[in-house]
């Protein structure tokens, strides 16, 4: 193993932008990202989301400033059994420099110098935030901390994820930014040690620190997207090899979680994958719950399985939120993962040969996770056009899909730019 409704939308009514009250008090980076500002104060929510600093006066605050300070103090009590430590247990001598290594022959040494450190406070006060539901940021920086000390391939993800924050947030909206040589080397270090770890059984002890950089590395693959325009975006672009690696390291969490078992009683992932299951232990739509366009489009009645019909089971992950209008935040997040944590593979085979159906499932999915965190957000956004566009260009000739695109055309943003 190696790394590398009753209709959807009224036609006559919908090609024009719906009435909405405007949020004319908003904060100045939510009308940069061009999302609806709650107006919460001191600070709104989704800069909250997004780990920034809100800026209702951009006199002294800076536009998507990182927030590198403001969590500081989050901690949590004893009911649940854990307490972040405010303060990161490694020290650095004053030359800026510490050489870490471990007592195993197996772990290479990691030079610490002043910028690692840096990073790994903003990945303790910030990045995390952005990582798994309202309970899991805590548990992940306590625990992920704790383990990357003595898992070097943990903490090169770690300092991959966090310069990928900082380079998304400093990058002008809508500009192109290729990964920096920091990210390019601790991703290669992180993924020659990880699959060093993966070529032997994997040990007890290590089993947390695997899952954890498992789960990180397929964070950083949805948030490298380093394209300059819409044509360049998939599916439009020229095939290359590496189209959709992030659902291939999706694929690979999947089998890492398999083998690591963070939902063991003794995983100090536990509690969180707990939370993930019940999250999503949700009573999947009867066909009288989905929209008539999608039964029609898909071919689904009563006889439909996922054995017959292969869209059957993204539908199901898809439906319910669409129709509770779930908006996907880092309280929700892990209600939106599944539909590519759990891709079947005949599926992935649709997305890849860019059958039209199959692509305007992923439509929707993107077109509901483009305005939630970071490391979604610049994917989410371009390829939703993208395919928006494709299914327009290659496929005008079908009037469902050309009626049921609607939905996604508006949430990325693609009516207001035709």
């Amino acid at each position: 193993m190696t790394l590398p409704v009753n209709g959807i939308v009224d036609t006559q009514d919908n090609r024009k932008r719906k009435t909405h009250r405007k949020s004319r008090l908003g904060c100045r980076n939510c009308k940069l990202r061009r999302v609806k500002c709650d107006e919460a104060r001191p600070e709104c929510k989704k800069c909250l989301s997004f780990g920034v600093a809100c800026n209702y006066n951009p006199a002294t605050t800076a536009d998507l400033e990182l927030s590198v300070g403001r969590t500081a103090s989050i901690r949590n009590g004893p009911e649940r059994g854990w307490v972040v430590n405010p303060t990161i247990p490694r020290p650095i001598d004053p030359t800026g420099s510490l050489l870490w290594s471990t007592s195993s022959e197996k772990y290479s040494g990691f030079n610490f110098d002043r910028s690692c450190h840096d990073r790994l406070h903003k990945f303790y006060r910030r990045t995390v935030l952005s990582i798994g539901p309202q309970e899991g940021p805590n548990l992940f920086r306590n625990v992920t901390l704790e383990l990357a000390y003595s898992h070097p391939y943990l903490m090169h993800v770690v300092q991959t994820v966090t310069a990928a924050h900082d380079r998304i947030l400093s990058a002008p909206a809508h500009q192109n930014s290729t990964k920096t040589t920091t990210e390019i080397y601790h991703l290669s270090r992180a993924a020659a040690l990880l699959n060093k770890t993966l070529s032997e059984p994997i040990r007890p002890e290590d089993r947390d620190a695997v899952w954890a950089t498992a789960a990180l590395l397929g964070l950083a693959a949805f948030s490298w997207i380093e394209v300059s325009s819409v044509e360049e975006a998939w599916p439009l672009k020229s095939p290359e090899p590496s189209d959709l690696e992030w659902i291939t390291m999706s694929e690979l969490k999947s089998v890492i979680y398999d083998l690591t078992q963070p939902s063991r009683p003794d995983s100090m992932f536990h509690k969180v994958d707990v939370s993930y299951k019940a999250a999503n232990n949700t009573s999947p739509p009867t066909l009288s719950d989905m929209p008539p366009l999608f039964l029609q489009l898909f071919e689904l009645d009563d006889s439909s399985t996922p054995q017959n019909n292969p869209y059957l089971s993204a539908i199901k992950i898809l439906v319910p939120l669409f129709l509770l209008n779930v908006e996907c935040d880092r309280a929700s997040i892990v209600r939106f993962l599944p539909f590519v944590g759990r891709m079947e593979p005949r599926f992935k085979a649709l997305i890849e040969s860019k059958d039209a159906r199959a692509l305007l499932l992923l439509a929707y999915w993107y077109a509901m996770v483009c305005k939630s965190v970071w490391w979604l957000e610049r994917r989410a956004n371009l390829e939703c056009q993208a395919t928006c566009i494709f299914l327009e260009r290659y496929h005008g000739e079908n009037e469902l899909i050309q009626e049921l695109l609607l939905f996604p055309k508006a949430k990325c943003g693609l009516l207001e730019l035709l």
